[in-house]
């Protein structure tokens, strides 16, 4: 175990002494205790400098997704591009189904609004709240404008509602290029988390579609978006729903953050209780469970690889109907690939994945 820390350790900074990893980060953050903590893990990497963290950039219409980046913000200090949903002056068309789709998701898959409630515990004078940041297709159009070519990765992990828009924008005061001309122009890679692979119809839900790429019901939203995206012919990593539920964490995590701590406020809210009678939450005195550390490993893949070490790539091409659903395609010659894991690692990577996110580098 001591032999993989150091050789992971010394792999990364290797990396970042080569130069920091130029990121944008586009995901949703709730109902899953691992938006949280891969929030954490951002900052901790940036701070580290082995990412240029460019943005953090809300995937959903959420009104409090801006006050929690700004919270991390303000934990971490650091001053990080925030973009996200503005009720006022959207970048993404969300009609009232969607939204209200969304409402009810976050309802049925949590007991507590963990945003909102991070926001009235953390949150203060200097929070930003929703009308107070950028739009998401004009911040990108922003940063990609201004990067060299190929140098950007994005790590999405996440709805993919952002895209489609960003990918149709045409010209502006940023560049004269496209969306779509943009992203081919200053892409390096792009690693998603989403989809379950080698084909989502074995994840056990009446529409065999992976909880991000399901997109709220919203049709052909993920099929537009990554068939756009593979046409760029830029590296495309996918890091599977079955790939994060067999790597947990928690309970170390916790007791080095500490209880006061957005992160572990989220875990323990995600672990929360409601009295049926009273219709409150009923906190949890201590975690009975660890999470899937979904989104953390798409980040530790994006940034540090561990191919060889901890997983194996598949070489092909995905195939998504409208739902969201996918498949997968063998083609030695694509640009696109998923991971799996090697034998016997969930431990170790559960190890690493914890030091990441509090900073034990």
């Amino acid at each position: 175990m001591l032999f993989c820390i150091l050789s992971c350790k010394a792999q990364v900074e290797n990396e970042s002494e080569i130069s920091a990893i130029k990121l944008i980060y586009d995901g949703d953050i709730g109902p899953d205790a691992c938006d949280f903590s891969t929030i954490s893990m951002l900052h901790e990497y940036h701070n580290k400098g082995f990412i240029e963290l460019l943005a953090v950039i809300g995937a959903t219409p959420d009104l409090y997704h801006a006050s929690t980046f700004s919270i991390y913000n303000q934990i971490y200090g650091n001053e990080i591009p925030i973009a996200g949903y503005n009720p006022e002056s959207s970048d993404v068309d969300f009609d009232e189904g969607l939204i209200k789709k969304y409402d009810e998701a976050i309802k049925e898959h949590t007991n507590a609004d963990e945003n909102k409630t991070i926001y009235e515990k953390y949150g203060n004078g200097k929070t930003l709240r929703s009308n107070g940041v950028t739009g998401t297709v004009t911040l990108y159009r922003k940063l990609l404008s201004e990067a060299e070519d190929n140098s950007i990765v994005i790590y999405a992990a996440g709805q993919l509602f952002n895209f489609p828009p960003l990918l149709k924008s045409g010209s502006d005061q940023y560049s004269p290029l496209s969306g779509k001309e943009l992203l081919k122009a200053k892409l390096r890679k792009v690693v998603i988390m989403g989809g379950r692979f080698p084909e989502s119809k074995t994840i056990g839900n009446p529409i065999g579609a992976e909880w991000n790429w399901w997109a709220f019901g919203s049709k052909n939203i993920t099929k537009m978006t990554m068939n756009a995206l593979v046409e760029t012919g830029k590296p495309i990593i996918y890091v599977g729903f079955e790939v994060g539920v067999q790597v947990h964490v928690g309970m170390e995590m916790i007791k080095r953050l500490g209880r006061e701590h957005p992160t572990t406020e989220a875990f323990y809210l995600s672990k929360a209780t409601r009295n049926p009678t009273k219709n409150t939450i009923n906190e949890s005195s201590f975690l009975t469970s660890e999470n899937p550390a979904f989104d953390e490993i798409g980040l530790f893949v994006a940034v540090e690889g561990g191919i060889g070490e901890f997983f194996n790539t598949i070489q092909g091409r995905v195939e998504i109907n409208e739902h969201g659903g996918n498949s997968w395609v063998r083609d030695e010659q694509g640009n696109e690939s998923y991971i799996t894991l090697l034998p016997d690692v969930e431990k170790k990577l559960s190890e690493i994945i914890t030091d990441r996110i509090t900073g034990d580098f």
